[in-house]
């Protein structure tokens, strides 16, 4: 029998409950991604360890956790001799191809011999090129229909209004299922990774999906910053949060953020129909998850933060279907990323690979195992970020950059611990965290320093201690002494 397919859907910052099939949100509607998870695995508390794009996308690819590997921003990327999903896939015969933005590879359209673990097929290559619409940069500054948003709060708050915010997605989708239909080897299994760029900011998406969610019946999320808000929060919102109706422009945030998600939902439903009328349902593992989530108005605020280690950040959808998952199982146990690539090579039936933090989850699938905590990591040291101050963003319009500027300390590195109930988030700078999540499941109460606390912080850093003593950095690897 030949060896299953692989399809990875990445959805690029979509919150996890914002994913209707996981119970949270009466609001959103996503109905392809639900019938996906009815017909496979929906781990309903799953995590990244990072809330930004490229280390939590290198997690997925290697199964390891950023720190150990040093990847803490936008611009790294894996070299081809690092040992990955994508390169396991390549070596064992499959035909590989990822469409959409890159985020992962080094010289991701150079090289793709058969040693070098790039992809054989990607958006920009000469028989997927001609996919891609003339003038496609210019649709995301198309003129945008007023009405909805008061003028105030546009300025700073990613906010882009009635029109395509990510028009390359058409193209990607259009590639993928062309590569389904006609463009793959059919007489060898196949990879394809899909990274569709919405719902990530800025806030856009044309009709019908910009007036679908009505602005005011919509359960708003709470736009106040918690109570003992640390440093990340409140530089932010001295920044980043406009001036005017606060309240409205949070429901008119979040309403376009909504939209942009129904349309990812119907782009990974016509995914998957061609995969479906290819005959290739019952031969393929399919993987839907998104990288991180996004504020979408929540704490008053738009995007992500390297440092925010909130849920609304962290928490996010994650469905595998395949020919020997179950159907229709729930997964409450706590998940992570790192634990992705063990998971899907195993189901696969390739190598492991061998230095990955992450294991299998077949034992969460059974019921048999759930780990007591989940973790995350963000920000730089401070070498860094005195470079922040010294660079001309202050001068900039955009909040975020500002607040890189104005306040480098924001960005001072953390480590969060996450069990069902608890969450300590431990700072170099500008305050602790601790949360109660049963009690305040939209984390608005810091119960740091309250002495009654005390034993649960003790155990929380326990944990967190023995989790950066078992991924402290181990590069590079000495091949002669096998360590």
């Amino acid at each position: 029998m030949p060896p299953p397919n692989l399809l990875i859907l990445t959805s690029d910052e979509m919150r996890g409950d914002c994913l209707a099939a996981n119970g949270r949100n009466p609001d959103v509607r996503t109905p392809n991604l639900d019938a996906l998870a009815g017909a496979g695995v929906l781990c309903r508390n799953h995590f990244v360890g990072f809330p930004k794009c490229v280390p939590s996308r290198i997690s997925l690819a290697t199964g390891r956790y950023c720190h150990s590997d040093g990847y803490r921003t936008i611009t790294q990327h894996l070299p081809n001799d690092r040992p990955d999903i994508l390169q396991r896939c390549k070596a064992a015969g499959y035909d590989c191809a990822v469409f959409g933005h890159n985020h992962t590879w080094e010289n991701f359209y150079g090289d793709n011999t058969p040693g070098s673990g790039y992809p054989h097929h990607h958006t920009w290559d000469h028989d997927y090129r001609r996919f891609i619409p003339d003038g496609w940069q210019e649709l995301k500054h198309q003129v945008r229909r007023p009405g909805f948003m008061p003028d105030e709060g546009v300025h700073g708050f990613a906010y882009a209004g009635c029109g395509p915010a990510h028009p390359l997605d058409e193209a990607t989708v259009v590639q993928a299922r062309h590569f389904l239909a006609a463009g793959r080897d059919r007489s060898r299994p196949f990879y394809l990774h899909v990274n569709i760029g919405a719902p990530h900011p800025g806030y856009g998406v044309e009709e019908p999906w910009f007036s679908r969610f009505d602005r005011e019946r919509i359960r708003a999320f709470p736009n106040r910053l918690p109570e003992g808000a640390t440093l990340p929060f409140t530089a932010q919102r001295a920044v980043r949060t406009p001036p005017g109706d606060l309240d409205r422009i949070c429901r008119e945030v979040q309403a376009v953020y909504y939209g942009m998600i129904a349309k990812v939902d119907e782009q990974i439903g016509a995914i998957l129909g061609t995969l479906r009328d290819q005959g290739l349902d019952d031969s393929t593992v399919v993987l839907f998850w998104a990288d991180h989530g996004d504020f979408a108005g929540q704490y008053g605020l738009p995007e992500k933060w390297d440092t925010v280690m909130a849920d609304c950040l962290l928490h996010v959808p994650c469905i595998l279907r395949g020919p020997d998952l179950p159907r229709g199982s729930v997964v409450d146990a706590l998940t992570e990323t790192v634990d992705l690539a063990p998971t899907l090579l195993a189901r696969l039936g390739l190598p492991a690979l061998a230095d990955a933090h992450g294991a299998d989850l077949e034992a969460e699938f059974a019921g048999r195992r759930r780990r007591p905590a989940v973790f995350a990591e963000g920000g730089h040291e401070e070498a860094m970020r005195a470079r922040f101050a010294g660079m001309p963003y202050a001068a900039r319009p955009d909040g975020k950059q500002r607040t890189y500027a104005t306040c480098p300390d924001s960005m001072a590195r953390c480590k969060m611990v996450r069990s069902e109930r608890w969450k300590l988030v431990v700072r170099e700078t500008g305050g602790d965290e601790l949360y109660d999540l049963a009690a305040d499941p939209w984390e608005l109460r810091n119960l740091h320093g309250r002495s009654e606390h005390d034993g649960t912080v003790a155990s929380l850093q326990r944990l967190l201690l023995a989790w950066c003593l078992r991924t402290d950095p181990d590069r590079p690897h000495q091949s002669d002494f096998g360590a």
